[in-house]
């Protein structure tokens, strides 16, 4: 029963990366008995197929890069996912500066579209901040915009 839960896991997997707690609920829910989940995920943490601080970086890198997501909301699907919150602090501040450098990019490119449209200043800073972006973090990436254009 073991092996079928493993078997289980690493399809499920397959698909797209997990955390431990995530592929715990799904064995949960396909009834699994705890002392085979328990030897699954000791197996699949051996293997390396799960492993949350590497899960953490590239959520991380997917959503605040790749997808111009505020750390803000990133952070609470992280804790949704099971993430332990003093890991999630440590990945943030260990990328800070990487972090703090994605988010004025895409603030600042979401600024250049607005512009292009002819937004008022004061409806780009309220549509941003509706996007969870902090308000400090804003007013600086306009005022180097400013300065550069």
């Amino acid at each position: 029963m073991a092996q079928s839960a493993i078997d289980y896991a690493i399809w499920y997997l397959s698909r797209y990366p997990k955390t431990e707690q995530e592929i715990r609920i799904i064995l949960y829910k396909k009834w699994y008995n705890s002392d085979d989940i328990s030897h699954c995920m000791d197996v699949l943490k051996k293997n390396d197929f799960i492993n949350d601080e590497k899960f953490t970086e590239s959520f991380l890198y997917s959503e605040v890069e790749k997808k111009w997501r505020p750390l803000f909301i990133i952070k609470q699907k992280l804790i949704q996912r099971g993430i332990d919150k003093w890991l999630l602090s440590k990945k943030i501040s260990e990328n800070q500066e990487e972090l703090t450098n994605w988010m004025r990019k895409a603030i600042k490119k979401e600024i250049e579209a607005y512009k292009k449209k002819w937004v008022d200043w004061f409806d780009i800073i309220q549509k941003l901040m509706r996007r969870w972006y902090q308000l400090a973090d804003i007013k600086s990436v306009i005022k180097e915009w400013a300065e550069n254009n």
